[in-house]
């Protein structure tokens, strides 16, 4: 992995449930705001222990992406969504011209324009982008332990994908999301800088404590050194 010391980027898009005060909640309860729909749980605490062992800059979403999703293009309509999985998000129906300009400048713009400084200053050469998500949907257990979700360029996910079943960890190809969404995280910054680049999807009932929570980043930490070694 010498080759890329201290030129791994991590991301993470989804890393806060948090809603400033002026915003009212979004209309939404406490315990609502707690749940997947709001933040990838996990997420926050998953990244820093994995940058800690790569040594790496790291880079998380400080807002709910109820407010603006980060992950999205801004012109993707679910970029401030109204409704999610079947839920209507009340403090986002109707929001005014300048109320959106206000999230796009002070959230939005703000965390890629960060990424984009340190892309450049850091001479980043890899960029990891990291998510959770839920064990449970439409009522169906989810088998797979993680998720690597890439674009057209899949020179970093294929090798993570090949390493991980080598640990007969149960890994979605593209599942349980695709990763080619025009205008996402990764298409921004990795794609279209030729960077390296991995979404990895984390089942998030694995990141449900801390000693889970190492065990993952371990996990991970094993395999991205291993596979950055194959990629150089």
């Amino acid at each position: 992995m010498k080759n890329f010391e201290n030129q791994i980027l991590i991301i993470a898009d989804h890393a806060s449930n948090f809603i400033p005060r002026e915003n009212n909640k979004l209309g939404l309860s406490n315990s609502f705001l707690n749940h997947h729909i709001a933040f990838d749980i996990g997420v926050k605490e998953l990244s820093m222990d994995l940058s800690n062992r790569l040594k790496c800059k790291i880079i998380q979403g400080k807002y709910s992406r109820l407010l603006i999703d980060l992950n999205r293009d801004l012109d993707d309509p679910t970029a401030i969504p109204v409704i999610v999985d079947r839920k209507i998000i009340p403090g986002n129906i109707g929001i005014t011209k300048r109320e959106i300009s206000l999230r796009v400048k002070k959230i939005y713009n703000k965390y890629h324009d960060e990424i984009d400084q340190t892309i450049r200053k850091k001479k980043v050469k890899v960029i990891l982008s990291i998510h959770s998500f839920n064990p449970i949907f439409k009522n169906k257990k989810r088998y797979l332990e993680l998720g690597i979700l890439s674009n057209e360029d899949k020179r970093l996910s294929s090798i993570i994908i090949d390493q991980l079943r080598l640990q007969k960890i149960n890994v979605g190809d593209n599942k349980p999301y695709k990763g080619n969404l025009i205008g996402d995280s990764m298409y921004r910054h990795g794609l279209r800088n030729n960077l390296p680049h991995v979404l990895i999807e984390v089942r998030n009932d694995l990141l449900s404590n801390t000693s889970k929570i190492k065990r993952i980043s371990r996990l991970l930490h094993k395999t991205i050194a291993k596979s950055l070694k194959k990629l150089a």
